[in-house]
């Protein structure tokens, strides 16, 4: 019986989560749709070869005791790759299940760093459906990056990394 009723719990949890996460991919595909002429520069940059290459994607959970035997836990999803030759900066792009954000966040640091999942729960429980989470974010959301180089230059994008996924790739 109580497997049956963790079953079932299990399955309501999964079916929330997909339906927040499809409403967060419908809030993100009409939220600021006027502002995204804006976003795209008028002059295209010239692309190079190679793409960025070395990404290495980790986790790391980071919990805090609460006051009745509760917890609150947090997973991070972090990114990093090589640094590429002339790199002035860095670009990430978001990739979710419907396409890429024409949106880019620039930065000047090779490691990019999110939190994945989290949750505040029974200690007893540790960290609840953490892996759950983790999964749909996997099937769900991912990041490129590209080198930001000078004369107007951009690197070839690097492979999709999965957030969620801890995936070394050459």
């Amino acid at each position: 019986m109580n497997r049956k009723l963790l079953s079932l719990v299990q399955l309501q949890c999964l079916r929330l989560i997909v339906f927040f996460t499809l409403i967060f991919g419908l809030i993100l595909s009409v939220d600021g749709s006027s502002s995204l002429a804006a976003d795209i520069t008028s002059i295209q940059p010239q692309v190079v070869q190679p793409p960025i290459t070395g990404l290495v994607s980790t986790l790391s959970d980071e919990v805090e005791e609460l006051p009745s035997d509760l917890i609150r836990w947090s997973t991070y999803w972090q990114v990093c790759w090589e640094p590429y030759p002339e790199a002035k900066e860095y670009e990430l792009q978001t990739v979710l299940m419907e396409g890429k954000s024409p949106k880019l966040k620039r930065q000047s640091d090779r490691c990019f760093r999110i939190q994945a999942a989290s949750n505040e729960n029974q200690k007893s429980q540790g960290l609840l459906n953490r892996d759950l989470i983790l999964l749909m974010h996997k099937i769900q959301l991912g990041y490129r990056v590209r080198a930001v180089l000078d004369s107007n230059r951009v690197s070839e994008w690097s492979q999709v990394m999965a957030v969620g996924a801890t995936t070394v790739s050459e």
